[in-house]
């Protein structure tokens, strides 16, 4: 997890790290500075690409498989607007293909572009389908999945950004279908089929073949 940078009350720059809780005055050592991210500057793609094997290895995979146009734009996204509403870290809207991330010092980092970055993938390969309409951010609409689309979209991301990291690998699974079942909650909470929606992602969207190895190795905040 990267290093985020906040002000004191005082004024004063200070750095933290959400992994260890620990917070330092001057910049870690061997953090470069595209390393640090600010909770209203977030990480831009290409400092992420040059730290990050999870965000080198799917925006290769976007720009191999779908082109480089498809290579989503990134921005920051207030708190307090809807895209961040429940405890949200960022969002993907795959209708005008804007990667969102939320002023959450959990979320700031490459490892929340990578989440992001899985759903864009997932939607350029037709693994899920973008559906018309959704909220209106910036005059356009975000577009939307449908709940069995979620479910696949969140288990696939979930397993390329290792979110299971640091637990027995036998909880790779069940974290793989907790990722899946809270964003059905959040999003489509009167869905009375979250059960069966995980129950397909996890028999149709695990990744196989080449997908199964795409963030797999060494290095990455």
């Amino acid at each position: 997890m990267a290093w985020t940078e906040h002000t004191s009350s005082s004024g004063r720059p200070f750095f933290y790290n959400p992994a260890t809780g620990a917070s330092v005055w001057e910049r870690p050592a061997g953090i470069s500075e595209a390393r640090v991210f600010s909770r209203d500057t977030p990480p831009t793609l290409r400092a992420c690409m040059a730290t990050d094997r999870r965000v080198r290895a799917l925006a290769g995979a976007i720009v191999r498989r779908c082109g480089v146009d498809a290579l989503p734009r990134v921005q920051a996204a207030g708190a307090d607007t809807s895209l961040c509403a429940d405890g949200r870290g960022g969002a993907f809207c795959c209708e005008s293909n804007r990667i969102f991330l939320c002023a959450s010092t959990a979320w700031v980092s490459c490892r929340g572009l990578a989440y992001e970055l899985s759903h864009a993938y997932n939607t350029c390969t037709h693994v899920t389908r973008c559906a018309h309409g959704g909220i209106q951010v910036d005059d356009a609409s975000c577009g939307y999945l449908s709940p069995p689309d979620l479910a696949c979209s969140e288990l696939r991301a979930a397993y390329w950004t290792e979110r299971w990291a640091g637990r027995a690998e036998r909880d790779e699974a069940r974290c793989l279908k907790w990722h899946a079942a809270w964003a059905l909650r959040a999003c489509y909470p009167s869905d009375e089929h979250h059960p069966a929606h995980v129950r397909h992602a996890v028999q149709e969207c695990t990744p196989r073949g080449a997908d199964a190895n795409l963030t797999r190795g060494g290095g990455g905040d």
